[in-house]
Formats: C-alpha cells, structure tokens, sequence
C-alpha cells in the first residue's frame, strides 16, 4: 500500500507551519506561558498545531490526530487506529531564546501501529526529511544514509534531559556520566526530532534519550530507520511505532552504546 498522499499532506502541513513559525521566531513581541516549571508554549506553538490539524483534516476529516498541545490523547485510546502524530514545534526552548534548532514534525500511524511515513521540516535551515516505510529517507530529495563510524572515541552523541529530576527512573544523568567519557563528545541540542534527523544523516552518530513524548520522536524514528539506523526504545525493543524512549545509531554503534547504558 502506498502511502503518497499521506506523505503529500505531511509534508504541505508541515511547510505551512514553518512558513508561520517563521514570522513569529526571534520576535520580541513573543510571550511564553509555563505548562510547568521548565516546560514553555507560546502562541506559536498553538497557531502553528492549528495550520497542521487543519491541513489534515482538510484532507483526512475524520482524523485521529495526537498532537502536543490540544489532542494529547493517552496511547491506549487511539492503539490500533489511524493517526496522526504531530509536534507543532520541538525545541520550543530553542525558539523562544532564537537558537535555530527547531523543527515540525509530522508522522502517520497505520491501524498495525507501525509508523509508514513521515516529515519532519526545519524552517531556519530549509531542510524537510521525510520517509515512506521501505521506501528510504530523504532530505530535500537526496537519499539520507546514516554514517559508518563505528568507534565510540570518534563519536559525536546528542541527548537531553527530563523535565523533572525528581524520578531517579527517568533522570538520564547517570547515563550521561557513563556514555560522556566513552565517547568524542556528547551534545543536549534541545529539538529531539531534529537530533534523530542528524543521526539519519550522519552529522550524529548516536542519540538516546527516554521520558519524551510520543510526538518528539515518532515521525524522527522512522527517518533513521530508513536511513539504515537501529531504531530501538531503551530496553533495546525495535521501535516501529510511538514511543517514549529511543536508542538510534548505526547497528554496530548501537550495539556499543546499549551495552553501556545496560550496566
């Protein structure tokens, strides 16, 4: 089953979006409200989450979509439906401070539970990654591939950080005090939708991170997978759908970096 048009429309969603994120970013008029006490929005985010609900549902009516700020659906009520998954603008810190790590991102979900494609699109670099499950990744119409180091010394790793230090189970600063000296250099770029983009691409050879939301990595995860990276959740179950936690690199690096993060 092909699924073009619901690429098509990901894609148009997603450049709409940044299209209008675009003339609100690095604007002094831009206010934030606090979802909680490190977690912003502003009324960018929330126009920009209506340009995509309304692009898809111009062509899809009935629509599940899961998105962000208003349709934040728990899992176990749209599992084994058709939806949409979308983050209206990650790296919302990024884009409030004017840094231009940020992005959309937009993923369809069949009823299998198995994300078929995808668009994540960067405004400030102009680049747009999509993928069609076993049909490759790509940005701006070349192939992506993930890069072939497989040395953890040489490797550049990017990860974040919870929004809350309080639960020990979610806090990764353990993790980082374990991968930090194994590795080249370890990066908390803050849009974790771009940084799996980077490891599609090459630019990152590793990221991991666990306690995000469904919509940072969905449509991301499918990207690299089709770029030839592993794609697994932190305990190492292949990742083929939503999910809260990631592990992605090529298949010898995540073979290294798992085994460090399993001691």
């Amino acid at each position: 089953m092909s699924f073009e048009t619901e690429l098509t429309v990901a894609v148009k969603a997603s450049e709409a979006a940044g299209k209008l994120l675009m003339k609100w970013f690095q604007q002094p008029t831009l206010t934030s409200e606090w979802k909680g006490r490190i977690d912003p929005v502003t009324i960018a985010d929330k126009q920009s989450e209506k340009v995509i609900i309304d692009t898809i549902r111009a062509h899809f009516p009935d629509a599940i979509i899961v998105s962000e700020e208003s349709n934040p659906f728990a899992e176990v009520e749209v599992i084994n439906k058709r939806r949409w998954y979308i983050d209206p603008l990650d790296g919302t810190v990024n884009f409030i401070r004017g840094f231009s790590h940020w992005c959309v991102a937009i993923a369809f979900v069949e009823e299998n539970n198995e994300t078929v494609c995808s668009a994540v699109y960067a405004p400030c670099s102009n680049e747009l990654y999509t993928a069609i499950q076993g049909e490759g990744a790509w940005c701006n119409g070349e192939r992506l591939t993930v890069g072939n180091n497989t040395e953890l010394h040489r490797s550049v790793v990017a990860s974040g950080f919870p929004y809350s230090f309080e639960d020990p189970a979610t806090s990764n600063l353990v993790e980082w005090a374990r991968i930090t000296p194994q590795v080249l250099t370890v990066r908390s770029l803050g849009a974790a939708a771009k940084d799996i983009c980077e490891v599609a691409g090459g630019r990152i050879d590793i990221f991991w991170e666990q306690g995000l939301e469904r919509w940072d990595i969905t449509a991301s995860a499918l990207i690299c997978r089709e770029a030839g990276a592993k794609v697994t959740d932190r305990n190492g179950k292949e990742l083929t759908g939503p999910g809260t936690s990631i592990i992605v690199a090529n298949p010898v690096l995540h073979e290294k970096v798992r085994a460090l993060l399993s001691k």
